[in-house]
């Protein structure tokens, strides 16, 4: 039977358009019409850069508190321990001997990655996020270990932004002396670019577009500040002689300032004065003040907070809602350069090694802190000891990362501790009497469990019809008047009887033991 639209038309399928539509070349920004490549749309670039283009921003890097705090988010990311998952999943520590090919091939990729400069190309990478975007060059090599004739990462080489430009269908293309303007195509699975800021924009948007103002303020407002401080520390002398005085008594004058900067004393006739141009201010107003604001400012564009950098954290009590900012701005970065490397890198590895291979291994970068397991455990024997509830055990020896035990290990079981009567007794574990006492002992509570039952079963009936606790309150008290209560008091009486029974056919010694 044909389906139907809301017009009693046949429904047709819609079509998604598979094309990009809004092209970099209907980019009035980025595409001028003319050129042959991209241009970096940047704003402080296009105004700042004097052709120095993104080399702009090495004068953020150079700045002390900009390239400290620039650093701290590359390390944050960098610090955090890493792993390659298979792709069926995330990889468990206690693996079966029965590997699968996912897993071999995860490894294989973790193993290469160990043995290559990973951690720096990483960090090198990460610096996309001042530049907009970051390249790095992959130098493969054959390896005979493990693998026959393996394909892997001798070094990747990061390499500066500056040397770069983009094809207008966004293809990286190096600039070289034979090719300053358009570049020239580089070779397949050969550079990773982290691109930050911007999916559309091959050159990303850097955070240099934010931190570029604040550091120049900064590094002009020092300069203005040393001229205060050398003229605060050296005054500037001035000398008075008499109107109309000769050239050779202003020519003495002169000589006589000169002298105040290198003698400790000084001769002048008593017609001429020199007095000194004292550097003042007035108001709060201070270079220092200044210098202070911009660093604030750059902290708070790299790292969304200015607690850790500046001043005694905590002060305003709003010290851990700026590390949440600073947690959600790592988890971020990290998942980018994942993303980054799970489309570049880690697939080029796979294709060399394994062909035919379309599900792929993933890195994955752990950026929350580490579980406490001890409280984890006290909260799982609660659950499942105290309360009853049923856990697999597949969750026990994933959440602690215990190895399961296969059939060809000899498992350690260690025995339970008895509980007060005798819940976990085993045999074996006491004496014929005491085996038993605790075996009566278990009887009683099982034949007291099923004479609770009729009991348990009218209780729960009264709570499911009950609205509120204090209805519940009320006629839970009415139920007991009438609940019958034979079955249980008949358990009860034998059960004591039996115990009295026990106790007077044991036969004591002197020593009080049976």
């Amino acid at each position: 039977m044909a389906i139907l639209d809301r017009n009693g038309r046949p429904y047709e399928t819609p079509k998604p358009e598979m094309q990009e539509f809004a092209t970099a070349r209907k980019d009035i920004d980025i595409f001028t019409g003319w050129l042959t490549r991209l241009e970096n749309p940047d704003p402080v670039l296009r105004t700042e850069s004097a052709g120095a283009g993104l080399r702009l921003y090495d004068d953020v890097k150079r700045d002390a508190h900009a390239g400290s705090v620039l650093q701290t988010r590359y390390l944050s990311v960098v610090g955090k321990e890493w792993q390659i998952e298979a792709a069926d999943g995330p990889a468990t520590r206690g693996r079966t001997p029965q590997v699968t090919r996912e897993q071999k091939i995860a490894d294989f990729v973790q193993k290469v990655l160990l043995d290559c400069n990973f951690d720096q190309a990483r960090q090198e990478l990460l610096q996309g996020i001042l530049y907009g975007f970051y390249a790095a060059e992959v130098q493969w090599k054959y390896s005979k270990k493990g693998v026959d004739h393996a394909i892997v990462v001798d070094k990747i080489r990061a390499k500066h932004p500056k040397r770069f430009t983009f094809s207008q269908e966004r293809e990286l293309r190096l600039l070289t002396p034979t090719s300053r303007f358009d570049g020239e195509p580089v070779p397949d699975r050969k550079f990773i670019v982290f691109t930050w800021g911007s999916s559309d924009n091959p050159y990303g948007e850097g955070l240099g577009q934010k931190l570029w103002w604040p550091v120049w303020f900064k590094k002009n407002n020092i300069k203005f500040w040393l001229v205060f401080l050398e003229k605060f520390g050296s005054p500037t002398a001035v000398g008075k002689h008499p109107r109309g005085a000769k050239p050779e008594e202003k020519e003495t004058l002169l000589n006589a300032l000169d002298a105040i900067q290198q003698e400790t004393g000084i001769a002048i006739p008593d017609d001429l004065a020199i007095e000194f141009l004292e550097a003042s201010r007035g108001g709060t107003v201070s270079y220092e003040a200044m210098c202070e604001y911009m660093d604030k400012q750059v902290s708070k564009a790299v790292l969304g907070q200015v607690a850790t950098t500046e001043g005694t954290p905590g002060r305003l009590g709003n010290e851990d809602a700026q590390e949440e900012v600073r947690a959600d701005i790592l988890k971020a970065d990290a998942d980018l350069i994942c993303e980054c490397l799970n489309a570049t890198l880690i697939p080029w590895i796979v294709d060399f090694n394994f062909p035919g291979v379309v599900d792929y291994p993933h890195i994955w970068i752990r950026t929350e802190a580490e579980q406490d397991l001890k409280d984890l455990a006290e909260r799982d024997k609660t659950l499942a000891v105290d309360i009853g509830v049923p856990v697999p055990k597949t969750y026990w020896y994933r959440t602690y990362g215990i190895p399961e035990p296969t059939e060809e290990d000899e498992a350690l079981v260690v025995p339970q501790t008895p509980a007060a009567g005798g819940m976990f007794a085993e045999k074996g574990r006491f004496t014929p009497d005491q085996q038993e006492l605790e075996e009566l002992a278990e009887d009683s509570v099982t034949d007291a469990a099923h004479a609770m039952s009729s009991v348990d079963a009218e209780i729960r009936k009264l709570i499911k019809s009950v609205e509120s606790l204090e209805e519940l309150k009320d006629r839970i008290l009415e139920l007991y008047e009438g609940m019958d209560t034979k079955d249980l008091q008949n358990t009860l009486v034998e059960a004591l009887g039996t115990a009295a029974l026990k106790g007077l056919s044991t036969d004591t010694g002197p020593t009080g033991r049976a």
